[in-house]
């Protein structure tokens, strides 16, 4: 190697890594997300304030779902003082619709820091958010991918109508009308 290209080296400016918040999107009815942007990392300043919902003027993230709000959230950068590591809180800007991170339920225009990891749902959209941190101070980036299947689902629990022993345990015998289904095994090639 050269004395001169060691020197431009050298003295290049060092490359700046940016904090990506990376967004994978779910809903039964994929459509919903057929107005977002998949091809590539999407760069915001850190004043903005980035919008998702159903009004493709004013959201940066448009859901194509009349059940989605006009404005059903925003994400909002920030520090903590002294810090130079750049965070994120989730406000819910929905009047209609209740919003959820990982447990925690927000009601019209109540905000909360996002964990550097989480599952954020509505209706029955769900979004797992991930934070990559950077070191850039102006700018963060956003990456958003679509899912085919859920990260949660709910399980329905029906409620039982005959007393447990205090010790927690049920004998099957107890059980009136417990009905067992079976797996049967068989072979792959009878499947039709």
């Amino acid at each position: 190697m050269s004395m001169h290209s060691t020197m431009s080296f050298e003295s290049a400016d060092t490359e700046e890594t940016v904090t990506c918040l990376n967004i994978n999107v779910y809903h039964p009815q994929a459509t919903v997300f057929k107005s977002l942007n998949y091809t590539g990392k999407q760069k915001y300043r850190v004043e903005e304030m980035v919008m998702f919902g159903r009004d493709s003027k004013v959201c940066h993230f448009p859901l194509v779902d009349k059940r989605a709000s006009r404005m059903q959230f925003a994400i909002q950068a920030f520090r903590y003082n002294e810090s130079s590591e750049l965070c994120f809180e989730i406000k819910n800007t929905s009047l209609k619709t209740k919003l959820f991170v990982n447990n925690a339920s927000l009601n019209h225009l109540n905000k909360i820091d996002l964990p550097r990891k989480c599952i954020l749902r509505f209706g029955e959209y769900q979004f797992y958010m991930e934070k990559d941190d950077g070191e850039a101070r102006e700018h963060f980036e956003i990456f958003i991918k679509i899912s085919l299947v859920p990260f949660c689902q709910e399980v329905n629990v029906e409620t039982l109508t005959y007393p447990v022993p205090e010790i927690g345990t049920v004998r099957i015998t107890d059980v009136p009308n417990l009905q067992f289904q079976m797996a049967v095994e068989c072979d792959e090639n009878e499947i039709e």
